[in-house]
Order: structure tokens, then C-alpha cells, then sequence
């Protein structure tokens, strides 16, 4: 993958975190687009599909990469890890998919002072058949606020993700293929407030990624997962609410836009209810619905959160749940 780093410099003063953040999206997009190039999917059914993680953000159909903070963001967009309120977060998700596969996973963050904070993720799905385990690590850094957005700092991260995966070990003939395997990815983010009231957010997945696959029927080889691409808008017009579109851009000819909408309500900072809305583009692919719901509970050293969502999905509907701690 190409590496590229933009500076502007006008009568010796550094660029504006906006003109930063906007020369970030362009090496986004070009990153993505030539590790896409030459990406094949895996031969692996299933292997490491992204389903989406937490009852909040999927709650608001996934258009969450403007909006996420915290512990949750480092799944998402790791510009976003830094943002919300300082200290620490935890989090731990579930969901099983068609009654078949359960994943389950567990997320933090913690802020490193003024400017930087710190997100862990873990993913595990699956079972013998196929499991697979994804680990990130994401470093975010919140930069000068531009004057004309009421003091709301520009942030940016990135995200170093790590995959293990076995197959093959449930019970089964002795012709049964098994294996293994392990790879890395790169993830990269901004988060750039338009105004006092509208955020941009943009999020590259999998900029540059491999994984190496070793079976007892086809020996060693290497492929990568698709990379995405990933702009949304979210719009804060009064406390409590936010409102967010995303479109995710396809990056392969095999696959197709997507376009998520969500929004969610505040209510006395104590119950959260949300909604979304998720279809491919064109829309005969599929479409999705989402509501959901939260709450938070104070505690004397902090807050304990429980959020709950529930999928109309394409393949079949999926009840999603969230517990967290944030001191």
C-alpha cells in the first residue's frame, strides 16, 4: 500500500485541520481502491464477514461513522475513540446470526490526556466449523478546533487490526479438511465538524490487508478481505439528537453501494431509543430496518449503559444486545 502524507504551508503556518482531514480522505480513497484492485475474497465461506458490532450503532442501521464515540468507535472509525466524555469505557456485545453463528465482542477506551486516547476491540465468532478471532488496537488524536465550529476539535486515528481464524475441528469424516490461519489489516479515520451542528466522518477499513490461509486440501495461500470505504454526515440540530447518513462505497466490481440512515433520541440523558434504515444501491439487493433502545444508569463511580437492537434483516431478523461501563 502507498503511504501519503499531505502539508500545506501558507506564509509559514501549518494547513487547517479541515484542508488535513480533507487530504486524509483522498489517501483514503486511493489507498482503498488499489488494495481493492487486487483482492480476491476468500475461498473460506463466511470468513471474516463484518456484521456489524453493538446494539448502538446498529440500532441506527449502521450509519454511525460520524456519530460513534468511545469504546464502540473502535470498530467503526478509530478517529472516534477520543471523542464523548474523558476517561474510561467498556464494553461487551452479542449476537447470533440465523441461529447458526454467535459473535460475540468486547471493546474499550480509555483517554491518554487532552489530545489522545486509546481503543482496544475483540471479535470472536463462530464455532469448530469456523472460528475466527479479530483484534484491534486504534490510537486517535483530536486536533486544533477550527474557528467556525463553536471550539469542536478535528479528529483523526488509525487502527491496527489482527485476525486468527481454525476451521475444521467438529466431528466428521476422516476426509475432513482443516486449517488455519492469521493476517493484519490497516484502518484509518477522520472526524471533521462542518459546522456547530453537522460532523463529517470518513472511515477506510482494510486499506491494506492480507491473510494467510494454510489447509490440509490446498496447502498455503494468501488473499485479503475487501476493503471499505466509508463517508457519512451526521447532523446534532438539538441536544439529545442526532440524525446520520452513510453511504458506503463499494471498492469491488462484484459488490454494490450501500446506504444506511439512522437517528437516535436522548431523554433526560437517561433512555436512549433509536431507528434505521440500511438498503443496497440498486435496491433490489437488499434492505434492512432497525430499532433499538438504551439506558444508563448512574453508579457512584461512573455509569453502567445496557442498549438493545433488533435487526429486520435480509438473511433473518437478529436481536442484538450491549452492556458497558464507563467510569
Amino acid at each position: 500500500m502507498r503511504h501519503a502524507r499531505a502539508r500545506e504551508v501558507t506564509r509559514g503556518r501549518p494547513a487547517s485541520p479541515a484542508l488535513a482531514a480533507l487530504a486524509l480522505a483522498a489517501a483514503l480513497l486511493a489507498g482503498a481502491v488499489g488494495s481493492a484492485a487486487g483482492t480476491p475474497l476468500s475461498d473460506i465461506p463466511a470468513g471474516f464477514v463484518d456484521v456489524g458490532v453493538g446494539a448502538g450503532p446498529m440500532g441506527m442501521g449502521g450509519a454511525v461513522v460520524a456519530g460513534a464515540v468511545g469504546a464502540d468507535a473502535v470498530f467503526w472509525n478509530p478517529a472516534s475513540v477520543g471523542r464523548g466524555a474523558a476517561g474510561r469505557e467498556f464494553l461487551a456485545s452479542y449476537c447470533d446470526q440465523m441461529g447458526l453463528v454467535p459473535y460475540s465482542a468486547v471493546s474499550g477506551a480509555v483517554s491518554l490526556g487532552p489530545r489522545y486516547a486509546l481503543g482496544v476491540g475483540v471479535l470472536c465468532s463462530g464455532d469448530d466449523v469456523l472460528a475466527e478471532v479479530t483484534g484491534l488496537v486504534a490510537l486517535a488524536r483530536a486536533m486544533p478546533a477550527p474557528p467556525w465550529c463553536g471550539g469542536r476539535p478535528t479528529h483523526v486515528g488509525v487502527a491496527l487490526r489482527g485476525r486468527w481464524a481454525s476451521f475444521g475441528n467438529n466431528e466428521s469424516t476422516d476426509a475432513q479438511v482443516t486449517g488455519d490461519a492469521v493476517g493484519g489489516g490497516i484502518d484509518l479515520g477522520a472526524v471533521v465538524p462542518l459546522t456547530p451542528t453537522l460532523t463529517l466522518g470518513i472511515a477506510g477499513r482494510d486499506l491494506a490487508n492480507t491473510v494467510s490461509w494454510s489447509s490440509s486440501a490446498s496447502g498455503s495461500y494468501s488473499e485479503g478481505v475487501p476493503a471499505a470505504l466509508v463517508v457519512g454526515i451526521a447532523a446534532n440540530p438539538r441536544p439529545g439528537l442526532s440524525i446520520e447518513v452513510d453511504l458506503d462505497k463499494a471498492l469491488r466490481a462484484d459488490n454494490g453501494d450501500v446506504v444506511a440512515a439512522g437517528a437516535s433520541l436522548s431523554i433526560a440523558g437517561v433512555a436512549t431509543v433509536r431507528g434505521g434504515y440500511r438498503r443496497a444501491l440498486p435496491p433490489d439487493e437488499f434492505e434492512e430496518y432497525a430499532v433499538g433502545c438504551g439506558a444508563a444508569v448512574p453508579t457512584g463511580h461512573g455509569r453502567i449503559t445496557l442498549d438493545v437492537a433488533y435487526l429486520f434483516g435480509r438473511l433473518e431478523d437478529t436481536l442484538r444486545l450491549t452492556a458497558g461501563f464507563r467510569f
